[in-house]
């Protein structure tokens, strides 16, 4: 793991072009030249020199970036902004001394706390049919103004769509693998773990389920890699078994889970980080056919380490449409949601426009994160016909069926 003062010569190297600039979300959203990577740079060369210090308002302009790392692919210099910036964060948590209220917000009690009351009124919500209520007067709902929307978001959130009754046909298990089911599927809604189990136990696969905690990304963004660490170690050792894969459905998952082995630097991590496995990978060689002409769009999340898109269009009965910046920032990324609501709502809502006035019934995507961000962007557009977000998993289990067998 480098260091910030490790990451100086990157820092000179920008030669603040600007081209960053048309490339990066927050930006667009907000026309802050603090929000571009050169304009960071200029602050953090600021520190480097000793103009500047690590500062509250230096962490709040750091922080305005959802880690795409758009600006990397755009750079003529191929800095990888994201790396230093996490680093700089890192470097302003161990220079700051937190208050107590500080480091209440900042643990992971807190946000596993918040993760248990989401949890439990999504419950309330489902048995009470609730959810079914607000999706039948969503769009009356949406008129009522800011509160009106966050009550869709959330209902999107925890809205059961795949069927329970559904089974898999019986086969015989040919391999096994640990599953990490990450927070969506753990505490909120998990649509997307029954239709994943359902998809790979056709397949011989069959699931070992370890109670594993966070994956941490959200703390390794923000910097905090004491808590992401934590989080880390408890994840490998839990790991405690042979098995082929180590299964994961989120695309955010898969790219933090991968990248534990070059944070901690044991064998333990090695082996945990090569076993990770995108449940992509498992089922991208079967053949699958829609139920029902569909027209469906996608949107590749910017953890995305694995080509979903491709099962997508070989999906028969399916009409795809290429959208423009489909593979762009939904403006969600967890913390950033929270800390920058408005311009969160912001690229949510450009990025929806590019889906809306095609006549597509679905968008598919592989990270709950960016289905909220998908969401969002709906419920910030007025559309007479609007397309359904939905996880890939979720929507071949539930609108499609496979004609071969990939073993």
């Amino acid at each position: 793991m480098k260091n910030f003062e490790d990451y100086e010569e990157d820092i000179y190297k920008c030669s603040r072009c600007g081209l960053c600039q048309s490339v990066c979300p927050v930006y667009r959203a907000s026309l802050n030249e603090c929000a571009v990577s050169r304009g960071k740079f200029n602050i953090l060369n600021g520190i480097i020199k000793g103009d500047l210090h690590f500062s509250d308002n230096v962490k709040k302009y750091l922080d305005l970036c959802t880690g795409c790392n758009a600006c990397k692919d755009f750079c003529p210099s191929g800095i990888n902004a994201r790396e230093i910036f996490v680093a700089a964060k890192r470097e302003y948590y161990k220079d700051k001394k937190l208050t107590p209220a500080q480091k209440f917000l900042n643990s992971y009690f807190l946000f596993k706390t918040l993760l248990c009351c989401t949890g439990a009124a999504a419950f309330l919500m489902r048995i009470s049919g609730l959810t079914y209520v607000v999706k039948f007067f969503e769009n009356i709902i949406l008129k009522t103004g800011y509160l009106g929307k966050r009550l869709v978001l959330l209902n999107s959130l925890i809205f059961p769509v795949f069927n329970k009754k559904l089974s898999a046909k019986k086969c015989t298990k040919k391999q096994t693998a640990v599953y990490f089911e990450g927070c969506f599927n753990k505490y909120i809604n998990d649509d997307t773990e029954k239709a994943v189990k359902f998809l790979l136990e056709q397949n011989g696969i069959g699931f070992i389920k370890k109670d594993f905690e966070c994956c941490g990304i959200s703390y390794l963004q923000d910097g905090n890699t004491m808590q992401f660490e934590k989080l880390m170690n408890t994840n490998i050792n839990k790991q405690d078994c042979d098995c082929v894969y180590l299964i994961t459905d989120c695309a955010s998952c898969n790219f933090v889970l991968k990248e534990y082995q070059n944070y901690a630097n044991t064998r333990a991590a090695a082996d945990f980080s090569s076993k990770v496995t995108g449940a992509v990978e498992l089922i991208k060689d079967i053949n699958f056919e829609a139920i029902k002409p569909l027209k469906v769009a996608v949107h590749k999340p910017c953890h995305d380490s694995y080509d979903f898109i491709e099962v997508v269009k070989n999906i028969r009965g399916i009409d795809f449409v290429e959208v423009e910046d489909y593979d762009k920032c939904c403006g969600f990324s967890g913390k950033f949601a929270i800390q920058n609501q408005k311009i969160s709502r912001e690229i949510s809502r450009q990025k929806m426009q590019h889906y809306t006035g095609k006549d597509i019934d679905f968008v598919i995507t592989t990270c709950p994160a960016c289905l909220l961000g998908l969401n969002q962007g709906l419920a910030e557009i007025d559309a007479s016909k609007k397309p359904i977000a939905i996880n890939l998993f979720v929507f071949l289990a539930k609108y499609c069926h496979r004609l071969s067998d990939a073993f």
